[in-house]
């Protein structure tokens, strides 16, 4: 049998498989701003190139974490889909309906007292009030229509197991959606010099920004569950 740190210097692994084998490795990738959901199908040395970093010193960093970090008790992969689609409700989706209206306010404010000596503060208004009206859209279709379907496949698989034909292009759609969610989070990232307020920035604009960032970290979290555990189940599968 591999040995962690085996695992985790084979290269043939993509990021999201090292995502899903060693979570504390998702606080490494959240710090160099690798993509572990969207692009998460890259190996680690094609992920790192991508971006200018060093593979090596990224897989060393994740040994760092092979300890007693608590986020190595946490495998959704393990978990039922039924008990992941709660979770993903109760969890992402929650935060994500909590935190628009309270970051909206927050850009209008800044926007309001800042915006005409930061273009890129308008700018990142705009990428976000998108965000969010996406995000809104995708949330609710995913709750109405492809959770249930799931959790009626996972179920029922021999009454229900048309399903798994009828429920490859709602997957396929919500990657699609997940795909330019996570490129308006990348453009917010860049416009905000990786959520890095300007000296002359008020309270209100530096709680903007980290507010920002933990949105960002969140909905990353959130799309790996979906992409990466979620929809992976189900993507190849047909019916009998």
């Amino acid at each position: 049998m591999k040995t962690d740190n085996n695992i985790i210097s084979d290269d043939t692994l993509t990021v999201a498989q090292l995502a899903i084998s060693h979570p504390g490795a998702l606080s490494v990738f959240t710090r160099y701003n690798i993509d572990y959901c969207c692009g998460g199908h890259r190996t680690l040395t094609e992920a790192c190139h991508r971006i200018g970093l060093d593979p090596e010193k990224i897989r060393e960093e994740i040994y760092s974490q092979q300890t007693d970090s608590p986020d190595q008790s946490f495998r959704p992969e393990r978990w039922s889909s039924s008990l992941l689609v709660d979770f993903i409700i109760q969890n992402h989706h929650t935060y994500v309906k909590r935190a628009i209206p309270e970051l909206e306010a927050l850009l209008d404010k800044v926007c309001h007292r800042h915006g005409d000596e930061s273009i890129e503060l308008l700018n990142i208004r705009e990428r976000f009030l998108d965000l969010a009206e996406d995000l809104t859209s995708h949330m609710e279709k995913e709750e109405l229509v492809l959770f249930p379907a799931i959790k009626r496949l996972e179920a029922n698989k021999a009454e229900d197991n048309p399903l798994a034909i009828t429920i490859q292009p709602p997957i396929a759609a919500m990657e699609h959606e997940h795909t330019a969610a996570g490129d308006l989070v990348k453009q917010i990232r860049v416009l905000s010099d990786n959520y890095t307020p300007p000296e002359y920035a008020c309270p209100t604009f530096r709680i903007t920004y980290q507010k920002l960032q933990e949105f960002s970290n969140d909905l990353f979290k959130h799309i790996h569950l979906e992409n990466n555990i979620l929809f992976e189940r189900y993507k190849h599968v047909t019916a009998l």
